[in-house]
């Protein structure tokens, strides 16, 4: 992977941005999969990270040369840099490379995306899990840190039904206000639905929704049907959710009850003539309102469009390569650029523990000392409950099962402990 400047010149330390294999599998070394890289502002000082999942040359000598064509040839290593755009009069300038954020844990190729933090500040960034599992991965990025890993096991896709290792494409997605988030996976014909909680970076309420097949004959001769998913988007008015299928696009309304009446189908069958279509990839809101639909296979230099995406049925007009560059000297385009929504603010409230959903409690059933504390916190009463220390800003700083809390790490100041719903004030100094 190569990071380059806004003269589409390589960046100033910006090669080798991933291991040697992984840097010369392609002939031209960008990323492997959809969702492989993402880039976060490290606060609002000129500096980002560039985050970018990607697999060790020890697991890729052992496993990819021998088993991608069966596709379990997982990633293992998440890693971030960091860049200064400010440096070269602009150009920037990767400053810090290759920190490994998380490594000796087989990952899915695809699936990962970040969503700012409900106080406007930081951003939750998921990672789809290890292999054979629903596993759902998360970080809190900060301007000065980045907490995690911690991890939850939820039903993004029935295991016992659907490949588990199919992962050559898929994505993930969050609504405009950042408080749904819906998944697609390869061969996996279900749309993953869930709550999104911008104050602590969990998914709940998760659904699994049949996505329609299409058996009409295939033009495509390794295909019956079609069955291979590509991408998923919201609407920007948060109401409809679009799939994207190699042959397909279609328009969900999840909050419709009748399946009959909640999906449209789009479009079947290629945006051009069938020989040089390369099927339909990931999917991208723009800023405009639009969703832009990429070409899996990168080689036009048009995307087709869906226009209005706001209105159900026919009239979110599907606009066949309407947008163009037919005068770009690049040989074509493949996914949109898919970056989080880097306008979205906080959200309206503030969250736990400054909300009034839950208050300090003083009663003697739980006890915390010394408080003050320079060094440790000490729980008494509470032997196997999950505690939790989070700042005044709400992010949520470490969890254990522990009665004894090392506090050492954490810079002097106020802060709460949380054990079972019940709400502590503590003082580091």
């Amino acid at each position: 992977m190569i990071l380059y400047d806004s003269n589409c010149v390589m960046m100033e330390n910006g090669d080798s941005l991933v291991p040697e294999k992984a840097y010369t599998h392609y002939p031209f070394p960008n990323g492997l999969l959809p969702q492989n890289s993402l880039i976060l502002p490290k606060g609002n000082n000129g500096l980002y990270y560039v985050f970018v999942v990607s697999v060790t040359d020890s697991l890729y000598n052992a496993v990819w040369n021998t088993q991608l064509s069966s596709e379990r040839a997982p990633f293992n290593i998440l890693m971030y840099h960091i860049v200064d755009i400010n440096a070269n009069n602009g150009l920037g300038k990767v400053i810090s490379k290759n920190n490994v954020l998380l490594s000796g844990k087989e990952m899915h190729k695809i699936g990962m995306m970040a969503c700012r933090h409900a106080n406007g500040r930081d951003w939750w960034l998921l990672k789809q899990g290890q292999y054979d599992t629903n596993q759902v991965i998360r970080f809190l990025v900060t301007p000065d840190s980045i907490a995690g890993p911690w991890i939850q096991n939820v039903t993004m896709t029935d295991l016992a039904s659907y490949p588990k290792t199919s992962d050559l494409s898929g994505q993930y997605t969050f609504s405009p206000n950042g408080e749904k988030f819906a998944y697609v996976k390869q061969k996996c014909q279900q749309l993953y639905l869930a709550d999104f909680d911008r104050c602590t970076g969990e998914l709940n309420n998760s659904k699994l929704i049949n996505i329609p097949i299409d058996t009409t004959p295939n033009l495509d001769p390794k295909y019956k049907y079609d069955s291979l998913l590509n991408g998923v988007c919201f609407s920007p008015n948060g109401q409809f959710v679009y799939i994207s299928k190699r042959w397909n696009q279609y328009q969900y309304e999840y909050n419709q009850p009748d399946s009959s009446l909640a999906w449209y189908h789009i479009i079947q069958g290629p945006d051009t003539t069938y020989l040089p279509f390369q099927w339909y990839s990931s999917l991208h809101r723009g800023v405009d309102g639009r969703i832009y639909i990429g070409n899996f296979g990168a080689q036009f230099k048009q995307m087709s469009v869906i226009d209005k995406p706001d209105i159900k049925g026919v009239g979110c007009s599907f606009c066949r390569k309407c947008f163009r560059l037919d005068d770009t000297t690049y040989m074509g385009f493949g996914a949109p650029p898919d970056m989080p929504d880097f306008n979205l603010g906080a959200a309206s409230g503030t969250c736990w523990p400054l909300s009034q959903s839950e208050s300090e409690v003083r009663s003697a059933e739980w006890v915390v000392y010394p408080n003050p504390s320079s060094t440790v916190f000490i729980v008494q009463n509470k032997h196997g409950k999950k505690k939790e220390l989070y700042n005044v800003q709400g992010e949520l700083l470490f969890s254990t099962k522990e009665d004894v809390i090392d506090v050492k790490p954490y810079a002097k100041g106020m802060y709460y402990l949380r054990v079972e719903h019940e709400v502590k004030k503590v003082i580091i100094e």
